[in-house]
Order: C-alpha cells, then structure tokens, then sequence
C-alpha cells in the first residue's frame, strides 16, 4: 500500500471559514458521500471559543443540512454534519483512494491523509480534486509499512488518543471521552487500548531501534 498526506482548501465548505477565522481545532472521522453529491462525517471539534456561538456558524451555513452535537467539555463537542454538496467528498467516491484521517491546518485548509494500492490512484485523486475546484498541495506520499502489528481500530484510536493528551499528566481527555467519540463501551475502550499497547510494546522489545 502507499499513503499520502496533502493539504486540501475546499471550496463553499464550512469548515474552511472556521479554520481560518476561528481558534479552532477540527478532526473528521468516517467521512463519506451522501446521496448524489453530498457528503457526511462524524467530526470533533476543540476551541477555546464560545462552543455555542460556533454551534449557530456551523448550523447557519448554507450547504449544512443537518448537525448533531454532544459535549465532550466545555471546549470539545462531537457530532454528525451532512451537507448536500461536497465536492471533496465526490472526488474521493470516485477514486480508489480510502480515506484515513482528515483535520484542520493552518490557512483555512485541511490535511488529508489517504491510503491506495499505488501512486497513479493518488494521483489520479488529486487530479479530480483539483478538476472540483479544489486547491491540494502534496506534502508526503510513501510506503505503509504496518509493521507495528496495530489492527486499523486500534491504530485509529491510540493516535487519536495520544495526539488528544490521554498519555500525558494530568490527562487532557479521559476513558469516557474516548468511548463517547468512537461509540464503544469504556471497558471495550480500555481493552482495545491494552491490547494496541502490548502490541507497540512487543514490536518495540524485539526490533529495539538502533541507537
């Protein structure tokens, strides 16, 4: 496999307003298309910001159909946003590409990573993104290695909660936060986190790295 890391301006989006005007911090977890040309994903958003203030932004702009959102705190909410065109969205149905993580970057942009079998179907992404309208500038595209033995799950999860502060003291996201964002039960979180850890653990014990 091959993955890519590039940097995405969407144009008539709303997080792209946010982003760029805003303290804001979005991650979008399980994009995917909706209806014809539309598009949803299950988002988390971090500001130091009136969370209520954002909530009518979102609510309010014009390609929103419908949100739903829970607090996590009172600077993190969670929830579902669909829109009726997303050209992005569009551009990644009719790809090979699968997406892997999408989040806020600076300039009103998004980075994208994506995984395909080869570099012609990034490539080929990239071309019908820019062919909707969309500005992309590739940062990265290499080998996927998986050597770490982490099923795709709990990949998901221990980056999530490693970049969200869960592995540091004090801890700036807890064990229900996490089960909350991925809809698990906490004991199912606090086993798929052992689980990934022993994993990265073993790998680590037996192909120590070079010094």
């Amino acid at each position: 496999m091959r993955w890519a890391k590039f940097l995405l301006n969407i144009p008539n989006n709303w997080m792209t307003g946010l982003i760029r005007d805003h303290d804001i911090h979005i991650k979008v977890f399980n994009c995917m298309p909706y209806e014809r040309e539309g598009g949803r994903g299950l988002v988390r958003i971090n500001s130091n910001e009136n969370i209520d203030s954002l909530f009518d932004l979102i609510r309010n702009s014009p390609e929103v159909l419908r949100t739903c959102f829970s607090r996590v705190s009172d600077r993190t909410i969670v929830g579902e946003v669909v829109v009726d065109k997303c050209v992005a969205c569009m551009a990644l149905k009719q790809s090979d590409c699968f997406m892997v993580s999408s989040r806020s970057a600076q300039g009103g942009c998004l980075e994208w990573t994506v995984a395909a079998e080869n570099n012609d179907a990034i490539h080929d992404l990239i071309d019908r993104l820019k062919k909707n309208r969309c500005d992309v500038h590739l940062t990265q595209i290499s080998n996927f290695s998986g050597g770490s033995g982490l099923t795709q799950r709990q990949d998901e999860i221990l980056q999530f909660a490693y970049n969200n502060g869960y592995y540091e003291y004090p801890r700036r996201i807890h064990l229900r936060d996490l089960s909350v964002i991925f809809e698990i039960s906490p004991s199912t979180m606090s086993e798929i986190l052992r689980a990934g850890q022993r994993r990265i653990f073993s790998e680590y014990f037996i192909n120590p790295p070079k010094l």
